[in-house]
């Protein structure tokens, strides 16, 4: 069974992670104490620390959630946390001969496509002027990030394909959608509830997606949008059946 440290395990992803998932060698690392009994206390702003949490634990795979999460902030904290912070987490991995790290990127690296027909007008609830099928968003899309925060996540991203073409480090970037605690697409957002609709992702369906990237053995450098099955979705899962033998179940539809 992998050995496995959850950057950022106090959150609410790395919490529905390790309640969800089968796996009692899961380490966990946060700024603050969580739940989960087995959380170091400590930040990812040190190398040398992270090697060595790594190395002790014989850490064979890295979860990577640990980030600012808000798309409205400065730079300089965005740049600190996010960017100098995966650094940290990806070289130290390297340097603790890690073998796969999940990447938790962010639907924000390509949110300017929802300035775009017919993205623009299902993400704000205006289905009825769309006409036939439409192209879903490929996770080998070119980048549009909608913020700092979107930028930062590209940035991991691209990070990660330096680490797995230099190095050989599997890795599974993971571009997740609109996940909350009340597990539901009724909680507002920036067009109300109407954009969830289309980006929701499930806990069952986030679990699953996570799940099946420390199972696989066929993540080589993979992109994958973190999104139920929902009606509305914008952005192609079909990669995930091939790559990871799995698809997401939940539909947000059946909260209407």
């Amino acid at each position: 069974m992998n050995n496995i440290l959850v950057t950022g395990a106090g959150g609410l992803i790395g919490g529905i992670i390790i309640e969800k998932i089968d796996n009692n060698n899961f380490v966990g690392l946060d700024i603050v104490a969580s739940k989960y009994s087995k959380t170091i206390i400590s930040d990812i702003s040190d190398i040398e620390k992270l090697k060595n949490i790594m190395l002790s634990n014989k850490i064979d795979t890295v979860i990577h959630l640990a980030a600012y999460p808000s798309v409205s902030d400065e730079w300089e904290i965005i740049r600190k946390n996010n960017i100098e912070g995966t650094r940290n987490v990806f070289d130290a991995s390297r340097i603790a001969k890690v073998k796969k790290i999940i990447f938790a990127s962010s639907n924000h690296a390509v949110g300017l496509y929802e300035n775009d027909h017919p993205y623009k007008e299902i993400i704000s609830g205006n289905y009825d002027n769309l006409e036939g099928d439409f192209d879903l968003i490929k996770p080998d899309c070119l980048v549009r990030p909608d913020s700092f925060y979107g930028i930062s996540k590209a940035f991991g991203e691209n990070l990660g394909r330096y680490f797995h073409e230099k190095y050989g480090i599997k890795i599974a970037c993971l571009r997740i959608g609109t996940v909350n605690k009340d597990n539901s697409p009724l909680i507002g957002t920036k067009y109300g509830s109407k954009r969830s609709f289309a980006t929701w992702c499930s806990h069952d369906d986030l679990a699953g997606l996570i799940e099946a990237c420390i199972i696989s053995e066929k993540i080589t450098f993979d992109i994958f949008f973190g999104v139920s099955n929902n009606k509305w979705k914008i952005w192609d899962v079909s990669n995930q059946k091939g790559i990871l033998n799995y698809s997401p179940k939940s539909n947000a539809e059946s909260f209407r």
